[in-house]
C-alpha cells in the first residue's frame, strides 16, 4: 500500500515538474549576449511623483528603460503613462490586479492581460508586447494566454529587493552584485500589493539607487537598452 502511495506521489510530482518546466520554458530571464548591455525595468507603476522622479533621473543620464505598468494604476494616472511613453521608454504589461497568475485557465489569464492592454491602448494608441507576471509566477494558463496574444514573458536576473529594502546603497549593491552582459534589472516605481493607487509606498530610495546603479555600470563600460532592444541584440 505504501509503495502504491509513494509511486502515485512520484508520478504526480513528475507531472507537476513537467508542467512547471513547460510553463516557464520560453520566459526571458536574461539575454545571451557578450556585449556590455543591460536593461533597467520598473514594476507596479505608475506612481506619481516617483515615476516622474525616475523619468527625470533617466533623462539626466540619457538612459532608456522599460516600465511594466499595473492596469489599475494606469487607469488612475493616465498622464503619468503618457509621460513615460513621451520620454521614449518602453511600456510593458504587469497585469491589472497584481495577483499570482498561476491558474490553469487560459481564459481567465487572457482576460486580465487583455484588460490591461486595453487600458494602455486607450491612452497611448498601442498595446504592449511584453508582459511581466507578478511575483514571477507563471502557470500554464498564462503561457497559453500570452501565446494567443503574441506577447513575451519577461522575468529578471538582478533585483534590488526595493519592495522591502529602504537603503539606496543596499538596493544598488544587491543589483550590482548580479550584473553581467544581458542582465534584466528589476526595480519598482509603484506598489503592487495595494488595491488603491493613491496609497502606494514611497519609492524615493529606488530613485536614488537608480542613479547609483547607472553611474557605476557606466563606469564599468555598460550601456542600457529597453528590454525589447536588449532581446533584439541576441538575434543580430
Amino acid at each position: 500500500m505504501l509503495r502504491k502511495i509513494l509511486a502515485t506521489l512520484g508520478i504526480a510530482l513528475g507531472v507537476l515538474c513537467v508542467v512547471i518546466y513547460w510553463s516557464y520554458k520560453d520566459v526571458i530571464i536574461t539575454v545571451p549576449i557578450t556585449e556590455k548591455v543591460v536593461a533597467l525595468t520598473f514594476d507596479d507603476g505608475p506612481n506619481p511623483p516617483h515615476t516622474q522622479a525616475l523619468l527625470d533621473m533617466l533623462a539626466q543620464h540619457e538612459v532608456m528603460a522599460t516600465f511594466f505598468l499595473k492596469g489599475r494604476n494606469v487607469e488612475a494616472f493616465p498622464e503619468s503613462v503618457r509621460a513615460v511613453a513621451s520620454a521614449g521608454h518602453e511600456i510593458g504589461n504587469h497585469s491589472y490586479f497584481h495577483r499570482p497568475m498561476i491558474s490553469l485557465s487560459k481564459t481567465d489569464m487572457r482576460e486580465e492581460v487583455a484588460r490591461t492592454n486595453t487600458v494602455i491602448e486607450n491612452i497611448l494608441g498601442y498595446e504592449p508586447v511584453l508582459f511581466r507576471p507578478p511575483y514571477g509566477a507563471q502557470g500554464p494558463g498564462l503561457k497559453l494566454a500570452l501565446q494567443g496574444l503574441g506577447m513575451r514573458s519577461i522575468l529578471v536576473s538582478a533585483n534590488g529587493a526595493d519592495w522591502e529594502v529602504t537603503d539606496p546603497q543596499q538596493i544598488a549593491i544587491s543589483v550590482l552584485e548580479n550584473i553581467e552582459p544581458g542582465s534584466i534589472i528589476l526595480l519598482h516605481d509603484g506598489h503592487g500589493d495595494v488595491d488603491d493607487p493613491e496609497t502606494q509606498d514611497s519609492r524615493d530610495a529606488t530613485v536614488v539607487a537608480t542613479g547609483i546603479i547607472i553611474e557605476e555600470l557606466k563606469a564599468q563600460g555598460y550601456r542600457f537598452a529597453p528590454v525589447g532592444d536588449l532581446v533584439a541584440l541576441a538575434n543580430q
